[in-house]
């Protein structure tokens, strides 16, 4: 009796020490012959690019997507935005850019109108576009159904922006310094309201709650943003490798870590950062989430589609 008790205190005494998962991870797919280095999913359908093309695909059978459509850009593309399944938004530094679609002997089936924007990220909300440049800040765009383009207003504080979450009506933006979060309820006044200078080299930003979680080289940085006006540091946890993107779902955060692969962290304790569970890759450059599936852009490797549940 007394050896059952002291194995049952053990177990419960490791399973307090180390986190347990307690969902599975089966890779699903793996599309090679294309570049993947940037990766979005939603709505059934995969985008994923390289510096020069972005293909959309179908993936309501996730076991065999299916390519709708393709196109080319003469000049690199930085990020993308799909709105309703018709039209694709495609980012570039070069304002003489523009979006040729991909003909190959009439295989892809669908027929997206093309947006081309000068700008590094792009974020949407509804009808309303967010693009930042490193230079010149960040450009709110109402985009009415698609067709249209109306500028709100342009917002910079002559900081250069690396990423950034519009979640209206505020804007969670990385700038050269740190964190920095704007004020956007009026779109063609928006106004700074707080930031956090205790970082260096941040480059991607995801929020769950009241927490933002940034990835500064190899640094995951916590920042507590419940008062808005003074973002403070919450937590820090070093990573084997430079973070190249950062997703969230269900307390738990996936971090894109190059040739260091996935890794997934527990975050359900801010304060306490513990990881779960991993996938080994040759890279992993980008990666979305949607549904049960994670989405992985691994560069020359092609792309992934794990299920996680």
């Amino acid at each position: 009796m007394k050896k059952t008790l002291l194995l049952i205190l053990c177990a419960l005494y490791v399973f307090v020490l180390y986190a347990v998962d307690d969902r599975f991870l089966t890779k699903i797919s793996h599309q090679t012959g294309r570049q993947a280095f940037k990766i979005d999913a939603r709505d059934e359908k995969a985008i994923i690019s390289n510096q020069s093309q972005v293909w959309i695909y179908s993936v309501f059978n996730p076991f065999r997507p299916q390519t709708d459509a393709s196109y080319y850009s003469v000049f690199p593309i930085e990020d993308f935005e799909l709105m309703a399944a018709k039209y694709l938004f495609v980012s570039s530094k070069e304002p003489t850019n523009s979006l040729l679609q991909v003909d190959s002997l009439n295989v892809y089936g669908k027929i997206f109108f093309p947006n081309t924007l000068i700008g590094d990220r792009i974020n949407r909300e509804g009808s309303t576009i967010y693009i930042s440049d490193h230079n010149r800040g960040i450009e709110i765009i109402d985009i009415g159904s698609g067709a249209l383009r109306e500028t709100k207003s342009v917002f910079s504080e002559k900081w250069g922006i690396r990423d950034f979450i519009a979640a209206y009506p505020y804007i969670y933006a990385l700038n050269d310094f740190g964190v920095i979060t704007v004020d956007v309820s009026d779109l063609r006044m928006p106004v700074s309201i707080g930031r956090n200078y205790q970082m260096s080299n941040a480059s991607v930003i995801a929020k769950n709650g009241d927490i933002l979680w940034i990835g500064a080289g190899k640094l995951l940085v916590a920042i507590n943003i419940s008062d808005l006006n003074n973002p403070t540091l919450l937590n820090q946890y070093r990573l084997a490798y430079d973070i190249l993107d950062i997703e969230i779902k269900d307390n738990r955060l996936f971090t894109a870590l190059g040739t260091g692969g996935v890794r997934i962290f527990s975050i359900a304790n801010p304060h306490r950062i513990e990881e779960i569970n991993s996938i080994s890759l040759p890279a992993a450059y980008d990666l979305a989430l949607d549904k049960t599936f994670i989405y992985i852009a691994a560069g020359n490797a092609g792309w992934f589609i794990y299920e996680y549940r």
